[in-house]
């Protein structure tokens, strides 16, 4: 374990948003898996978190934000994504949007995922840092962490992880619904099922993660 360990106590919470406003990527828990994210909008923060995780640059990042008015400096906002939002965020929902210029940095080719999450610590330090790219805590292809001792162990580039303040628990990831299509496309069933979000079951689509 290389990184430092905090608690999610306030000077925990204000050590990660400092390290992420230096460019670092850091360790923290969510409602969905435990997750790992950098500062969305320092190119070179995003490349050392994909190098941290192996994972390839062609693959999509999560933009996490704890307000709507920061999901939208990255994401085309639209009526029908205002109503979902409205409903299940804050929440274990990714809405994929078309990317604003800023947006295209996470990697979706000119599409992005973003959500608001439903987890004291995760917002908090939302709120703290700003706007975080992010994906689930773990080297690409293996499975996700449970918390952030596990987190650091298994990715010795993070600077640092936040412990959770309850106990660990295996949770499914954010359900994912495609809005750039003619139709609302359930990419992921996660925590929310298709019949909660009102859409038919996802057929599998090879090629694109968002994890």
């Amino acid at each position: 374990m290389s990184g430092e360990l905090w608690s999610s106590s306030e000077s925990g919470l204000r050590r990660a948003a400092a390290a992420v406003g230096d460019g670092a990527v850091v360790g923290f828990p969510t409602d969905t898996v435990f997750g790992i994210g950098c500062r969305a909008h320092r190119g070179n923060a995003i490349a050392r978190l994909c190098k941290i995780k192996g994972r390839p640059p062609d693959q999509p990042l999560i933009l996490m934000a704890s307000t709507v008015n920061e999901v939208v400096e990255f994401a085309v906002w639209t009526p029908t994504a205002r109503t979902l939002a409205d409903r299940f965020w804050p929440g274990p929902l990714t809405l994929i949007l078309a990317a604003t210029e800023l947006g295209d940095g996470l990697g979706g080719a000119g599409t992005v995922g973003v959500r608001i999450p439903a987890h004291p610590v995760a917002l908090e330090l939302l709120r703290l840092a700003g706007p975080l790219a992010t994906t689930s805590a773990n080297r690409h292809g293996e499975e996700p962490v449970l918390d952030a001792a596990a987190a650091l162990q298994a990715l010795p580039g993070l600077v640092g992880a936040l412990a959770d303040r309850f106990p660990p628990v295996l949770r499914p990831p954010s359900s994912i619904l495609d809005l750039t299509r003619d139709q609302l496309v359930l990419i992921r069933e996660g925590r929310l099922s298709a019949r909660e979000l009102g859409v038919p079951v996802p057929e599998q689509e090879p090629g694109i993660r968002r994890d």
